[in-house]
């Protein structure tokens, strides 16, 4: 290797090695910042998403360590089959409306109660194409839930949920249906 090509790799690799942390930083972040007042839509696996269902589980309680909480268990659900599950609590007999809950980069997510964190899971699955992911598998995985204020039997909300690794992006409003 001539004295050039030395200069010239080393160069090529210095730039590299300066360049990753710029590129780690450039990574998205779903739980921060304001969500699309859009109609729910975006990519799941890569695939085109658009919720045209809702479903709801009914409300249960869950104990973990000394608290009881409230679980909030919803699917957004595509047309070809496509499902986001979220979970979300609250302290027993505290609504989520009008509250934001997040989950950051690599899990973090503000306490709902002592050592559970408000965003218990998701997952996203598409049986026509044998896909299940969740969130215990990805550390690059970010999420808001953003609820509205009930209205009778209908909770509004925005979710804006991102996983760069597995080319999945979706954000949107949609209504929960209560009953």
């Amino acid at each position: 290797m001539t004295a050039i090509s030395r200069v010239a790799a080393a160069a090529f690799a210095f730039a590299l090695l300066a360049a990753g942390p710029a590129i780690a930083d450039d990574t998205v972040d779903c739980s921060k910042g304001d969500v699309a007042a859009t109609p729910l839509a975006g990519t799941l696996n890569g695939a085109a998403f658009a919720a045209d269902s809702v479903t709801f589980d009914p409300v249960e309680q869950r104990t973990q360590g000394p608290a009881t909480f409230d679980v909030y268990h919803f699917y957004l659900k595509d047309k070809s089959g496509a499902v986001l599950d979220l979970t979300a609590i609250t302290v027993t007999g505290t609504l989520p409306d009008g509250k934001t809950f997040r989950s950051g980069l690599n899990g973090d997510s503000p306490e709902a109660g002592p050592g559970s964190p408000e965003i218990q899971g998701w997952s996203m699955n598409d049986e026509s194409k044998s896909l299940e992911i969740g969130f215990w598998e990805v550390a690059d995985a970010s999420l808001q839930i953003v609820f509205g204020k009930r209205s009778g039997d209908t909770l509004p909300a925005q979710v804006h949920f991102c996983v760069p690794s597995k080319q999945s992006e979706i954000a949107g409003s949609f209504d929960i249906p209560l009953k």
